[in-house]
């Protein structure tokens, strides 16, 4: 046998777990697929050392977190690229001139029983008959087409959120799993530390939904 760690679960010598003699600490990701044979021999990829469990936390955390965040800031960003190739009417077309309709309007069936209409007298809204001059509407002012260096600041920006967040969780988290594991005397699969970087990251986006937080 190899050296050995202090661990309660070990029932002929108590106190102590078996590490294997030629064992190595695993590269990073150092990923397996387990099958039900597998972990029933408990054959796999497994970590020891609390140091390299806070390792594996820590990358995984970074990885994910740091994705999900670019991920969203590149939709973002898209958003406000696209918003600055949508249609926009013609300048010249803002002041639109509209005609009320004249009801007594001839047509070849119908005579015109219009009033007399006197140059000279000024228009009167409330005098039947009288055809009313074209209107001039306005239309409401155009939006400001957006900036571009926001589509460019925007992720680096959120990337940055994000490797800040994920030092302090992944650092948390990392040396906690490593404190029980090690006081259990537990030998973690390389597995866990990405199960639980993505619980993390889980974690983050339903907090993002106030409703959600509420409930829960």
């Amino acid at each position: 046998m190899g050296n050995t760690i202090s661990s309660a679960l070990d029932p002929t010598n108590r106190g102590k777990i078996q590490v294997p003699a030629d064992y190595k600490t695993p590269k990073f990701p150092s990923l397996y697929i387990p099958t039900l044979s597998s972990t029933i021999r408990q054959e796999g990829i497994f970590l020891y050392e609390a140091e390299a469990i806070w390792h594996f936390t820590f990358y995984w955390t970074i990885i994910l977190l740091c994705g999900i965040f670019l991920l969203c800031s590149l939709l973002a960003s898209l958003s406000l690229l696209l918003s600055r190739f949508e249609w926009r009417d013609d300048p010249a077309s803002d002041h639109v001139k509209t005609e009320i309709p004249d009801p007594f309007l001839t047509t070849p069936s119908t005579p015109s029983h219009r009033p007399a209409y006197d140059p000279s007298t000024p228009f009167d809204p409330k005098t039947p008959g009288l055809r009313e001059p074209l209107v001039e509407k306005r239309r409401r002012p155009r939006r400001k087409r957006p900036p571009l260096w926001p589509v460019f600041l925007l992720p680096v920006v959120m990337t940055a959120v994000a490797a800040v967040v994920s030092v302090v969780t992944g650092t948390v988290v990392g040396f906690a799993l490593a404190a029980v594991y090690s006081a259990g005397g537990f030998s973690m699969s390389t597995w866990v530390p990405f199960l639980w970087a993505l619980i993390q990251v889980v974690v983050l986006i339903i907090s993002s939904y106030s409703t959600l937080t509420t409930i829960l």
